[in-house]
């Protein structure tokens, strides 16, 4: 997601839910989601919500010149 825009949605199974979100993305992944990207996961069995961070890396300015 994007702020409260959905971009993607995925199933899948895994054992818990950062498993599921590991699986779907490959990425670094934090359990904080005040991040500008991050996924929901929601465990059908368990009946419940996971939110995950982006971790992105920050951009670098090179003001030097």
């Amino acid at each position: 997601m994007a702020g409260d825009t959905v971009l993607a949605r995925h199933v899948t199974r895994a054992a818990d839910a950062l498993s599921a979100v590991k699986a779907v993305t490959g990425g670094q992944i934090s359990a904080r989601s005040d991040h500008k990207r991050w996924f929901r996961v929601v465990d059908e069995r368990n009946a419940s919500v996971h939110e995950f961070g982006v971790e992105e890396q920050p951009v670098r300015t090179d003001f030097a010149k």
